[in-house]
């Protein structure tokens, strides 16, 4: 079944995480480990294969700045 993993646990488990999780089966994908860092750039819709199942998806990258001025020389 196409997405199978997605349709069983619900979309909140595959959204905003950290790394990638396959729809089809719910692995996680490690980027470090796939030598994936083409998804940090901005484009937002990068094609993926899942090492575990070997079924292709899609994913959807943000970007999120945050600055700090809480360090202030004297």
């Amino acid at each position: 079944m196409k997405f199978e993993a997605l349709e069983a646990q619900g979309w909140h488990e595959f959204s905003g995480n950290s790394q990638p999780k396959c729809p089809h089966c719910g692995d996680d994908f490690d980027i470090a480990d796939n030598e994936a860092w083409f998804l940090y750039s901005d484009d937002e819709r990068h094609e993926l294969e899942c090492p575990s199942c070997d079924k292709s998806f899609q994913v959807s990258s943000t970007a999120i700045w945050s600055f700090s001025t809480d360090e202030q020389e004297d």
